[in-house]
């Protein structure tokens, strides 16, 4: 991933960053870095990684029982759906 993550908007939808965040704002309850590395077929040193830098940039939480998301599933579906206007062109 290129540059520092900002916000929602910075996060391009094949990131794997992406993808971390997608899962935990769907799940409901705090996930370790091994389990959303397992169910998301990724290496945990990625994982933890990504969650380092979504943890920065305030979009997840780290609690003594895992991470969760400071992101809605809304928030989700809202950023795939701007996206793909966008490369609609505006449709």
């Amino acid at each position: 991933m290129k540059g520092r993550i900002r916000g929602l908007e910075d996060l391009r939808l094949e990131t794997s960053a992406f993808k971390v965040l997608c899962y935990l704002s769907f799940r409901e309850g705090p996930l370790k870095p091994s389990e959303i590395a397992e169910s998301l077929g990724e290496k945990p040193s990625t994982v933890r990684a990504r969650l380092a830098e979504l943890k920065e940039a305030g979009l997840v939480s780290s609690t003594p029982q895992g991470y969760i998301s400071r992101v809605t599933p809304y928030d989700i579906l809202m950023k795939l759906y701007r996206v793909l206007k966008e490369e609609l062109g505006g449709v």
